[in-house]
């Protein structure tokens, strides 16, 4: 219970915001007030014991007073019915002489003389006692008792005043107890004593510690809290923002440094503040710079695509013309013999074939110019999966029986009839064969598959509305590519292995433009391949093409 109260009162004093100013006052109030009262109690008990000491003392110079006047005065013994030491000599002070022969009936009823009885026993050399006791009526008296002894007799008898005290050379046995003189003081007077020294310790007391509070509110507010308060002032203005304020303390001391310091934190920040500003304006010029030049860039790409793409029938139709005649010439020299004619033979074929890889050329970067400038055009219609894979293996395969290349065909059963662009489908899975064939070595194999793709098992739909895309996946046994060349080979006129390209011809647009494709039939293209073991690209397109979900190709790809 104790530790949980604790702990609470832990947790409130943390949640709890005290200025510094309050928590120097609180302190040091604590701490005036725990040394006054550690210094004044040592006082308090210490004048006590002295006003108890003084009666002690007192009522021993009476015992002492009364016994040197019965040595001077041996005569003045009281005897029958003279006056007694019973009586009160003034008030407030009351002498009994109690006999031998009366101590053990007087200690049967006065705790306080059997105590005094048992102090001066047989083999005591005790002289005195003295204690503070209370009557019945609660009133406290001071009592003191005076053992005498037989040398206390003898002296009084007739024994010479100045000769020396037998009591303290008689053995205790030579001298037993003879009486005992009572002494009772009324504390009247040292309870009015005790009262005004106590009176006067907490006056003194109120005093120093209204002085010391004081003085410790002056020197907490005015040495250590002002510069403090007065360093929070310029520190909240530089908060808001104000950096050519100035901290203004003169000390003398560690303030002052720190003033100082402040000064110097704050110099460093506005010339650092004006070196960012200027940088700012600097990048700023330069931002404004860079944005005419991206604008100027992209109003030139944009002039280059549309240029290209208007002009695409100027382009094609005189190369097709070309490939046209020569066909017709090569149709012409068929059936002619003789060195010149196979010379024309030969010289027609490399025409016809020149023609043909310039126009596939033209056609991919009108391809590109398209799709850069936005104006590729999407034809979307049913198209049969089975169909379009058969069709396709059909138009690589003389390229591949060239190399003696195996093809294998393998399209799941049951495909669905899907709503895209069968063109462009067929464009870029041709491209996944056509560099198949390319970097497969002779003998290989090529693998055109069709499937459909399982959804993932934590998708949330609800799997009667799932419609699974479809795959083309286009394998190879061919040399592979390193998977830090995953995403090169996508950028335009890359070329991995420019021995292959020299051999086969290439621009390195064919993937490229097999991307953007994908993107707009809404699919995507995966490769999975690593040096040494083939590799497989796979096109991933939905069942039904939206044509309100067709991307709008950016001007500027790449």
């Amino acid at each position: 219970m104790g530790r949980g109260l604790a702990a609470i009162i832990i947790c409130m004093a943390k949640r709890v915001q005290v200025s510094l100013a309050n928590k120097c006052q609180l302190l040091f109030g604590a701490a005036v007030v725990l040394i006054l009262t550690a210094a004044l109690s040592v006082v308090w008990h210490r004048m006590q014991t002295l006003v108890t000491e003084g009666q002690a003392e007192r009522a021993r110079e009476i015992a002492e007073a009364w016994l040197d006047k019965l040595i001077l005065l041996p005569h003045a013994l009281p005897t029958g019915g003279d006056q007694r030491p019973g009586d009160e000599v003034v008030p407030g002070l009351r002498l009994t002489l109690i006999e031998t022969d009366q101590l053990e009936a007087a200690a049967g009823d006065d705790p306080f003389l059997a105590a005094a009885v048992e102090r001066f026993g047989k083999g005591s050399k005790r002289r005195e006692h003295f204690r503070t006791v209370q009557d019945e009526h609660g009133q406290q008296f001071y009592r003191y008792a005076r053992a005498i002894r037989r040398s206390d007799l003898s002296q009084i008898h007739g024994r010479d005043p100045g000769a020396a005290d037998p009591a303290v050379d008689t053995p205790p046995t030579d001298n037993p107890l003879q009486m005992v003189l009572l002494v009772r003081l009324r504390a009247d007077l040292a309870k009015r004593q005790l009262m005004l020294n106590r009176i006067y310790i907490v006056a003194a007391g109120l005093f120093a510690g209204v002085l010391a509070i004081g003085v410790f509110w002056f020197i907490t507010t005015r040495i250590i809290l002002s510069p403090v308060r007065v360093l929070r002032d310029y520190a909240e203005k530089v908060s808001e923002g104000d950096l050519n304020i100035r901290a203004d303390i003169n000390t003398g001391d560690e303030f002052e440094q720190l003033s100082v310091m402040f000064n110097t934190m704050l110099d460093k920040i506005r010339d650092h503040a004006d070196q960012l500003s200027k940088t700012n304006k600097s990048l700023d010029l330069k931002l404004g710079q860079l944005a005419e030049t991206n604008i100027a860039l992209y109003e030139a790409n944009k002039i280059k695509g549309e240029f290209l793409a208007n002009v695409s029938h100027e382009l094609r139709t005189p190369l097709n013309s070309m490939i046209g005649f020569a066909e017709v010439l090569a149709e012409t020299l068929a059936d002619r013999t003789g060195p010149v004619d196979e010379k024309r033979k030969r010289y027609i074929a490399n025409i016809i074939s020149s023609s043909h890889r310039l126009l596939d050329l033209i056609n991919e970067l009108l391809d590109l110019a398209k799709i850069e400038a936005g104006r590729m055009e999407l034809r979307i219609g049913p198209m049969s999966i089975s169909d379009t894979a058969e069709g396709l293996i059909n138009l690589i395969r003389p390229q591949a029986e060239k190399h003696h290349i195996e093809l294998d065909l393998k399209v799941e059963p049951k495909m669905p009839i899907v709503q895209t662009d069968a063109g462009k489908v067929q464009q870029i899975v041709f491209n996944f064969l056509s560099n198949a064939v390319k970097f497969t070595p002779d003998g290989g194999t090529i693998t055109l598959a069709a499937s459909r793709v399982e959804p993932d098992a934590d998708e949330s739909t609800d799997p009667a509305e799932q419609q699974p895309p479809v795959r083309f996946s286009v394998s190879d046994t061919g040399p592979g590519i390193a998977l830090e060349d995953h995403e090169r080979i996508f950028d335009k006129f890359t070329q991995l292995d420019p021995s292959v390209t020299k051999e086969h011809l290439g621009t390195g647009l064919g993937l490229t433009i097999s991307r953007d494709l994908a993107k707009l039939l809404q699919g995507r293209i995966e490769l999975d391949s690593d040096r040494g073991r083939g590799a497989t690209f796979s096109l991933i397109i939905p069942l039904a093409l939206e044509e309100q979900g067709i991307p709008l190709m950016p001007d500027v790809v790449g």
